[in-house]
C-alpha cells in the first residue's frame, strides 16, 4: 500500500519541515548543552579533555565500521523489503558485537601508542557504545529514509540533554575524565533507545545473505570513504597527541571543537536532510543541481558569518566564557574558524555524490585528503606546535576543497561559475562585517572583555544583516519565502511490517 501522490508533500515542503524540526529541537537541546559545557570545561582540566580525545580517536576508527555503510544503503535504495531489513539488522548487530570485542582486546595498543596507561580502561568502557548502536542504527536510518525528522531530532535532543546533565553532575563530583566517558555512554544509550521507540526493531529468525548482497557493494564503498575521511580528519589529533602530549592535545581539541560548532550542530542538520532529499531526485539532473546550489548558498549564508564572527571575538570570548587558563587556544581557534568556512560547504559534496550513485568519486576524493592532511599536520606540529597544525589546516584545506568540489561539480554537470555565484555574497558580506568589527574594536580602548564581546557581536550581526539587505535582498526573500511555507504534518510512517518499504514520492516541486 502506498500513499496518494496527490496528497504527498512536495520535496521542498519535506525539506523545510525537516529543517524546522531539526533546528528547533536541536537548538533547544544545544542551548542547554552549551551552557552546561561551559561549567564542565571550568571544572575539568586540559589533560581530561586530552585523554578523552585520545580515546575517541582510537574508538572512532572502529566506530565507522559499526554499520559498514548499510545505514546509508537503507536510505539510498528505492525499495526495501521487510526480509531485507531484518537481515540488515542482524548483520549490523553482529558487526557491532564483533567490533566491541575487538576494541576490548585492542585497548592496550591505544595506551602504548599514546604512552598513556589510563586509556585501557577508558577505551574498554567506550566499547559498550557498539552494542548500543548495533540495535539503534537501523531505526535511525529508517527515520532518515522516511524524512521523519521530528522523531529523529527528538531522540537526539533527549540524548544530548540527558548526557550533558550526567556529565555535569559527575564533573562536579570530581570524576574527571570519567565524567566525559560516562556522559558519552549516556548519550548513545538514550538516543538509540528513543530511535527504537519510534521505529521498533524487528528481527526475524531467519537470515540470508542473498537479501543483503545488493546493499553490500554500495555499503562497503560508503564505509571505505568514511574510514578514509575519519583518518584524514582525526590525523591531527593522533599527531598532536603523539608529538605534543595530552596537555597540548587538550588545548587543540577544545580549539577545534569550538571552531566546528556550527558544522556539528547546524550543517549536520542540513546534511541529514540532504542525503534522502537528493536521493529522491537522483535521476532528475536539473532538479538535483538546483537543490544542491540552493543548499550550498544557504549553508554559506548562515555559517560564514558565524565562523568569521567567532574568529573576530575569540580573545574576549575565550577569556570571558572559559577562563584565563584556556587563552593558549585563541590564535589556533581563529585560524581554524577560517578553515571551517571551506569545511562547511564542502560537507555537502559527499551526500549529493552518494545520492547520484557515484560512491567511488567520494572514495577517491577522501583518499587524496587522507594522504595530504596527515603529512601537513606532522610537519606543522614539529615546527610550530598546535599553532603549526592550525596553519597546516589553513594552507592545505583550501587547495583540497578546490579539487574535491571541482570533481563533485563534474558529477553534477555543473559549471564552476554557477557554483561560485552561490557563495559570492556570503563571502563579500562576511568580509564587510569583519572590516567593520575590526574598525569598531580599535575604538573600544580599555573596555572589559565582556563589554568588548557584546559590542563586537552586536556590530557584526548588524553589519552582516545590513549587507544582505542592501546587496543580497533576493536571497533573503527566497529564504523568507521558504521558511514561511506551510510545513506538512507528521511524515508518513512506513511500517516495517509492510511487505515493501517504499521511498515517499514527492509531487511536482512548487
Amino acid at each position: 500500500m502506498t500513499s496518494d501522490p496527490s496528497n504527498a508533500p512536495s520535496l521542498r515542503e519535506r525539506v523545510v519541515s525537516g529543517v524546522v524540526w531539526l533546528t528547533a529541537t536541536r537548538a533547544f537541546g544545544q542551548i542547554i548543552t552549551w551552557i552546561i559545557t561551559i561549567f564542565v570545561v571550568r571544572l575539568l582540566s586540559p589533560e581530561d579533555y586530552g585523554l578523552m580525545g585520545m580515546a575517541i580517536v582510537f574508538t572512532g576508527v572502529l566506530f565507522l565500521l559499526n554499520e559498514i555503510g548499510l545505514g546509508a544503503a537503507i536510505v539510498q535504495k528505492a525499495e526495501l523489503s521487510t526480509d531485507q531489513l531484518s537481515d540488515l539488522r542482524w548483520l549490523i548487530l553482529g558487526t557491532n558485537a564483533a567490533l566491541a570485542l575487538l576494541l576490548v582486546g585492542l585497548a592496550p595498543l591505544a595506551a602504548v601508542y599514546f604512552a598513556e596507561p589510563r586509556l585501557v580502561a577508558i577505551v574498554r568502557a567506550l566499547s559498550l557504545t557498539f552494542l548500543i548502536n548495533g540495535i539503534g542504527v537501523p531505526s535511525a536510518s529508517i527515520l532518515q529514509r522516511e524524512m521523519a525528522f521530528k522523531e529523529k531530532s527528538a531522540a537526539e535532543a533527549a540524548g544530548n540533554v540527558t548526557a550533558a546533565f550526567a556529565t555535569l553532575i559527575l564533573a562536579w563530583s570530581g570524576y574527571g575524565v570519567w565524567s566525559l566517558v560516562i556522559g558519552n555512554l549516556v548519550l548513545r544509550f538514550v538516543t538509540n533507545a528513543v530511535y527504537c521507540f519510534y521505529r521498533r526493531p524487528v528481527f526475524r529468525r531467519s537470515f540470508s545473505f542473498s537479501n543483503v548482497g545488493l546493499f553490500l557493494n554500495f555499503g562497503f564503498q560508503v564505509a571505505a570513504s568514511r574510514i578514509l575521511w575519519y583518518f584524514a580528519s582525526t590525523s591531527d589529533v593522533l599527531i598532536v597527541g603523539r608529538v605534543l602530549g595530552s596537555v597540548q592535545l587538550g588545548y587543540y581539541s577544545l580549539a577545534f571543537q569550538y571552531s566546528s560548532l556550527p558544522l556539528e550542530k547546524f550543517v549536520t542538520i542540513l546534511n541529514e536532510i540532504a542525503f534522502p532529499s537528493f536521493s529522491s531526485v537522483q535521476a532528475q539532473t536539473e532538479r538535483l543541481q538546483r537543490h544542491f546550489l540552493k543548499l550550498v548558498h544557504f549553508v554559506a549564508l548562515a555559517t560564514f558569518p558565524m565562523f568569521i564572527g567567532l574568529a573576530l571575538v575569540a580573545d574576549s570570548a575565550v577569556y570571558t566564557l572559559l577562563g584565563e587558563k584556556w587563552m593558549p587556544i585563541v590564535l589556533p581557534l581563529k585560524l581554524l574558524c577560517v578553515v571551517s568556512c571551506f569545511r562547511a560547504i564542502e560537507t555537502i559534496n559527499a551526500p549529493v555524490t552518494f545520492a547520484r550513485g557515484r560512491p567511488r568519486v567520494v572514495v577517491s576524493n577522501t583518499l587524496l585528503t587522507a594522504l595530504v592532511l596527515p603529512l601537513s599536520f606532522y610537519l606543522g606540529a614539529r615546527q610550530g606546535g598546535i599553532l603549526g597544525v592550525a596553519l597546516a589546516w589553513l594552507i592545505v584545506r583550501p587547495l583540497l576543497f578546490a579539487i574535491v568540489t571541482y570533481r563533485t561539480l563534474s558529477v553534477l554537470e555543473l559549471s564552476v561559475a554557477r557554483y561560485m555565484s552561490g557563495v559570492w555574497h556570503p563571502v563579500a558580506g562576511s568580509l564587510a562585517m569583519a572590516a567593520i568589527v575590526m574598525t569598531v574594536n580599535l575604538y573600544l580602548g580599555s573596555m572589559s572583555s565582556v563589554g568588548r564581546l557584546v559590542v563586537c557581536s552586536l556590530v557584526g550581526c548588524l553589519a552582516y544583516a545590513a549587507y544582505n539587505v542592501l546587496f543580497n535582498s533576493a536571497a533573503l526573500h527566497e529564504v523568507k519565502k521558504t521558511l514561511l511555507m506551510r510545513t506538512p504534518g507528521r511524515p508518513l510512517r512506513l511500517s516495517e511490517e509492510r511487505y515493501r518499504l517504499r521511498r515517499p514520492q514527492a509531487t511536482q516541486e512548487r
